[in-house]
């Protein structure tokens, strides 16, 4: 992920489940954490045909 030329540490998703991608220096944002419910599907639709950004197909809700 990058915000202001800034790129945040890599992620490597690899399977369902909880990943945390760590913040950015400097920004209010300590950490964001993804959920994969489908990786197969994803996975398939980055590498065959989706040609916008992964954010637009996010379910963003509020953390507990």
């Amino acid at each position: 992920m990058t915000e202001g030329g800034s790129t945040g540490d890599a992620v490597r998703v690899s399977s369902n489940g909880a990943y945390t991608l760590p913040g950015y220096t400097g920004s209010p944002l300590k950490d964001l954490e993804l959920t994969v419910n489908d990786y197969a599907a994803l996975l398939n639709m980055v590498r065959t045909d989706y040609v916008g950004r992964v954010v637009d197909i996010l379910d963003v809700v509020p953390g507990t």
